[in-house]
């Protein structure tokens, strides 16, 4: 048992099935071997300082998940070796470390001037003592908070204890808080360098009251904390028409950008962009949008990048808005990431990395950090401080990538790879011709296609993936994974009074819509319009009920967000008014897409469809969701839709499904009979009436 356990080494699996296993039926008695998780690797050269940073370079991140999970570092005898991932600073984001110091009052004194004209003059001077060492900025703040909510005064600041008399600082300058309509504030005064043993602040006022206030003093530094880089992205597919160009760009696992650049040969332009993240396991989701331009010159000015907010799925959708535009011309993209380090302790050491196996670490290190936004002060700033302090760490240099000899390649989710029970395939109606694929960890990844889930139930309960044997294989069904847009074919429009209708079928029916898009050429309307939907069984439920508008310049297509709803048509009801109606260049609908993650070797299976009354498959696989879904899945190859030609009502007829149906309707029968019989005995019993 010790030998079979220490022979699958990976962490995260043997973790999570502790917790479905929990009476010990996989436990081990040796620790699986951290090392053996890595396929590749590198050795890692530095310097004599007490601390090295490693910056991490592209190739590095492409191999590694976005969380740097899957990385390590090790030293000569193979142990690990603790550090911090410094991952920088966001676009338009600033980290700053502050040291204040709390002054001593050394001596105070007040006055009050009355005038001939005017309120009395109240004077506060406070001498205060000054921190033995400048500040590592070079210059100190002064910060002054009275205790009134509001109040306006003269500030002087003089300099005490240098050589040639008080020195001024600060001369005629203004505090002031300020509440109302328009809330203003300044309470902080820049002080020159000055090397004196004391401050003297004067505060003079017209309030009746004094100030008392708070005094000490702050020095800043914002901390430049790693660069950037641009990755470039491979382009999949670009698509143009429609006065729009789709462009699908294949994302890396660790790449995970701020901006996308964009850039291309066409001297001067300007198009919207909207940049849509294609996740496995949730909806198509526009992650960011803007204008990307430029003005062809001597020197060219313009902006092509657009800001992003995190992507999690493979592939990301650019959709360029050309108007009557031609399409730009060698369009190149790039991610812009922050270049994430590592600070750890040591000399040589040997960085693996890749394979997405090994669990997030957990070193005590990460907390010297300083937080994701916002400032540190105190000894946590100078601790921080040192972590940018050249003295202190020195910089590493990576070497040459290379395999790791002691990588095991067994699949992580070899344990679920097994068949399970027969099927008879001839109960499902239809199949589709499955090929999967090599994976290194053992799980691939079908979508579910439109045309599929006209044949399937509303439960997707009828469908089973079958090898040549007729034995089942496990997989994890995961509903609404990904989104396609699919075109509708249009009848109409229909004219009844001023109204028009228009029935919208998709290609295969029934499917779930949750946005409908128009494209039309009428550069302006405005107009009420209900879209209903019509399910299987006829009846009609009315989805949205609103304005059909385009403002005058807009040349988009008009969307609308409709409740997810299965249906086999649509229809779109607009009131034209005395207008003519409106003509469609196209309408399309998007349609949520259902995947199965399915752990099988590769080989040759067929994908079984169409059997309403089949029970809903149970596997083991479910209980550890999260692990397998945790896990990077290869995509398989599907054959067309095709009927089952081995299909036959006799063998649907004996399946438990329909036993049970025939059993419910035949006792339902029998129920009836029986009751007419008795209730035709007792009306016959009954005496005539008197």
């Amino acid at each position: 048992m010790r030998a079979a356990c220490a022979r699958q080494p990976w962490i995260l699996v043997l973790a999570l099935l502790s917790l479905v296993f929990p009476d010990g039926r996989l436990r081990c008695a040796e620790p699986a071997e951290l090392h053996k998780l890595f396929p590749l690797e590198a050795e890692v050269v530095s310097g004599d300082a007490p601390l090295s940073r490693l910056v991490l370079p592209a190739e590095v991140l492409a191999s590694c998940r976005p969380d740097l999970s899957d990385l390590r570092l090790f030293d000569s005898r193979g142990k690990e070796v603790p550090f911090l991932v410094d991952a920088g600073t966001a676009p338009h984001e600033s980290k700053e470390l502050v040291q204040r110091f709390e002054p001593r009052l050394a001596e105070a004194a007040r006055s009050e001037t009355r005038r001939e004209t005017g309120p009395p003059l109240r004077r506060e001077t406070l001498e205060l003592t000054m921190p033995g060492a400048a500040p590592e900025s070079g210059a100190w703040i002064l910060v002054v908070e009275p205790a009134v909510d509001q109040f306006v005064a003269r500030i002087t600041v003089e300099g005490l204890g240098a050589a040639g008399g008080p020195a001024p600082l600060v001369r005629d300058g203004s505090l002031f808080r300020l509440r109302g309509a328009r809330v203003a504030e300044k309470t902080r005064l820049p002080l020159p360098p000055f090397r004196g043993d004391r401050l003297r602040i004067v505060l003079e006022t017209e309030h009746p009251f004094w100030l008392e206030p708070a005094v000490r003093l702050e020095s800043a530094r914002s901390l430049e904390r790693g660069g950037r880089i641009a990755v470039p992205l491979e382009i999949l597919s670009v698509r143009a028409g429609d006065r729009r160009t789709l462009v699908d760009l294949s994302r890396p696992p660790g790449i995970v950008p701020d901006l996308l650049r964009i850039e291309t040969t066409t001297g001067t332009f300007d198009r919207g962009i909207e940049v849509w993240d294609e996740a496995q396991a949730i909806a198509d989701a526009l992650i960011g949008s803007g204008r990307a331009f430029r003005v062809a010159a001597l020197v060219p000015a313009g902006e092509n990048e657009i800001p992003l907010r995190t992507a999690r799925g493979d592939r990301l959708r650019v959709e360029i808005d050309d108007g009557d535009s031609p399409p730009l011309d060698h369009p190149v993209f790039s991610a812009v990431i922050r270049q994430p380090s590592l600070v750890y302790s040591g000399r040589g050491a040997i960085l693996r990395f890749g394979g997405g196996r090994a669990h997030p670490p957990r070193y005590d290190l990460a907390g010297l950090l300083p937080p994701a936004a916002g400032s540190v002060s105190g000894k946590r700033a100078e601790a921080a401080a040192l972590l940018y302090d050249p003295a202190t760490v020195q910089p590493a240099r990576l070497g040459e990538i290379a395999p790791n000899p002691s990588y095991d390649r067994a699949p992580a989710l070899a344990f679920a790879m097994h068949p399970g029970g027969a099927i008879d395939p001839a109960v499902f109606s239809h199949l589709r011709w499955l090929t999967v694929p090599e994976s290194p960890e053992g799980l691939s990844r079908l979508r579910i296609e439109p045309a599929d889930l006209a044949i399937l139930g509303d439960s997707l309960t009828d469908l089973r993936i079958a090898d040549e044997s007729s034995r089942q294989w496990p997989y994890l069904l995961v509903r609404d994974a990904v989104t396609d847009v699919v075109t509708l074919d249009v009848d109409g429009p229909g004219r009844r009074d001023t109204t028009s209708r228009y029935l919208l079928r998709p290609p295969a029916s029934p499917l779930i819509f949750d946005r409908l898009i128009l494209d039309t050429e009428a550069g302006f309307f405005d107009r009420a319009v209900q879209i209903t939907a019509t399910t299987k069984d006829g009846t009609e439920t009315t989805l949205i009920q609103g304005r059909l508008a385009r403002p005058v310049g807009d040349i988009r297509p008009v969307t609308f967000d409709l409740p997810p709803k299965r249906a086999m048509s649509l229809a779109l009801q607009v009131e034209d008014g005395d207008d003519a109606p409106l003509r469609f260049r196209t309408i399309q609908a998007r349609v949520s897409l259902p995947e199965l993650y399915v752990t099988a070797p590769a080989g040759r299976y067929t994908l079984l469809m169409g059997a309403p009354a089949h029970e809903p498959a149970r596997y083991e696989l479910e209980r550890l969701r999260d692990v397998v879904l945790a896990v990077q899945a290869a995509p398989i190859a599907a054959g067309p839709l095709e009927p089952n030609q081995r299909y036959s009502l006799g063998a649907r007829l004996k399946g438990s499904g329909f036993r049970q149906t025939v059993v419910l309707w035949a006792t339902l029968v029998t129920a009836v009979v029986v009751l007419a019989f008795l209730t035709l005995r007792l009306a016959r019993r009954e005496p005539p009436d008197s």
